[in-house]
Parts: C-alpha cells; structure tokens; sequence
C-alpha cells in the first residue's frame, strides 16, 4: 500500500511540475530571435537571393551552399558600337552575359562573368572578369544594403577596369524600392578618370511569382555637365516584369526603357534568367 502510495505522489509531482514549466517554457521560445523565425518562414526558398529587376542589382545574396547561373540579353537603339567594358545600355546588335555565383555564406557570394557584345561583327568586344559580393545587413530584415567589387579584362583593347556596386533596398509590404551606385576605373589613356551608374527602381509584388514596377538606368553621369570619353551621360526609364518559379530556383526578368535626353537611346530592353541549384 505505501508503495503504490508514494508512485501516485510521485505522478502528482510530476504532473504539478510540468504545468507549472508550461508558461515558462512558452516564454523562452517567445524570447527567441526573430531572425531564427523568419528563416524558418523562408527555408522552403531554394536561395535566398531575388531578382525583381531588369537592370538593377537587389542587395540579396544566394543561400549557403546555393550556386546560381545567370544570362543576361541586352539590346538598345541607335548606339553602334559599344565601348569596350560592359554597361546598363547595350548595343543595338545585342550584349550577352554569362554569370556564375556561389554562396559561400549567406552573406558572401563570388561571382565569375563574361560578356560578349556585337557578335559577328569586327567591333565585337569579349571581357571576362570575377569578384565577390558581400551582404552588409541581416539577409531576412526590411531594409538591406550589400557592397560589390570586380575586376573585368577586355580582350579587344587589353583594358582593365575595376569597379564597386553598392545597393540598398528597402521592403514595405508588397513595395520594394532599390537603389544602386556604381563606379568603374579603366587603366587606360581613352578612358575617363572615373565612370559613374546609378540604377533605381520600384516593384509591386503582386503575388509569391509576379513582379511589376519601373526603373531608372543612369549611365556615365560624371559627364552629365561637360562630355568626356563618351560623349556625355545617358539616362532611361521604362518598366520591369519579374516572375519568381519554383520557390526561387528558376527567375526571370524583363525590363525596357526609353530614352530620357537627346543623347540617350531611344529604348533599351534587357532580358534575365537564372537558375538556382
């Protein structure tokens, strides 16, 4: 009798002991950081990364472990030949782009690129280059910012240029606005002491596949008050479609632009896809 007196007590205690754990325990998991929550929320991404414009660069980098390829197709009227680093307007004859990155965290990425402007042509120009790209801001918060470096050799003319992107990027709801500055410095006697591009950009995401909104592509605008190298500086605005399949593993981007100056191209267009494994 005493022994089954002392298991039921024994039950008792126990029982008492966890509900009266229960709330604390409900309290330490609510402690938790928010971070580790959203990552649980976002996990069901293949990467991280996003691509909601055609031209602009998202602050966003591939998950760890996540290697991306990316082709780009760029056209743009009446510029005959492109000069012989790569830039937001291509030729009218078309650019393409070949991109390769890996997340080696998931706020460091390197990244190898080669482009080929006006194929079949003797202006044809060919460059390839690498760099790395790092996220300076939580991956998962509103606001994001990351800095680029890369350095790009152009067989034609034997140039080589490097160049530093920083982008930010901001979410509210649905909207998100981005911004990019660029600056380029080419070790040669043609080229300007420094080029500078800036792209901007605003999107509605209208659902987990469809993005729309516009942008802004500004192109060499240290000569926007008096023309150097190339002639002055060149500025478009159109609107941009982006579709997101797969939870991320396959993206798409579509942009176009219209000249906004004299100088500018009359339109622009640009065409992304990558793929995410």
């Amino acid at each position: 009798m005493s022994m089954s007196i002392q298991r039921s007590t024994v039950r008792r205690a126990l029982l008492m002991a966890l509900l009266a754990g229960a709330p604390l325990a409900r309290g330490l998991a609510a402690d938790e950081p928010t971070e580790s929550i959203t990552v649980q929320g976002e996990s069901f991404r293949v990467t991280q990364q996003e691509r909601p414009f055609a031209w602009a660069t998202d602050p966003s980098t591939p998950s760890k472990g996540v290697a991306t390829f990316g082709y780009l197709f760029g056209l743009g009227s009446g510029i005959t030949e492109d000069r012989p680093l790569p830039v937001n307007m291509a030729t009218s004859s078309g650019s393409s782009t070949f991109q390769l990155g890996y997340g080696v965290t998931g706020q460091l990425a390197p990244f190898l690129v080669a482009t080929v402007a006006d194929p079949g042509t003797s202006s044809s120009t060919q460059n390839y280059g690498g760099g790395v790209t790092y996220q300076l801001t939580n991956p998962f918060a509103h606001f994001r910012a990351s800095v680029s470096a890369e350095g790009v050799h152009d067989t034609r003319s034997g140039a080589n240029t490097v160049s530093m992107v920083v982008a930010v990027s901001g979410e509210q709801g649905p909207m998100r606005l981005v911004a990019n500055g660029r600056a380029d410095r080419t070790f040669a006697s043609w080229a300007d002491d420094v080029d500078l591009f800036a792209n901007l950009g605003a999107t509605w995401r209208l659902s987990n596949v469809v993005w729309l909104g516009a942008e802004y592509v500004g192109e060499d605008l240290e000569e926007t008050f008096t023309a150097g190298a190339e002639g002055g500086s060149r500025h478009s605005l159109g609107p941009t479609l982006a579709l997101d399949f797969d939870e991320g593993r396959y993206q798409v981007a579509l942009g176009a632009g219209f000249g906004l100056t004299a100088i500018s191209p009359r339109a622009i267009a640009r065409a992304v896809v990558a793929f995410n494994f």
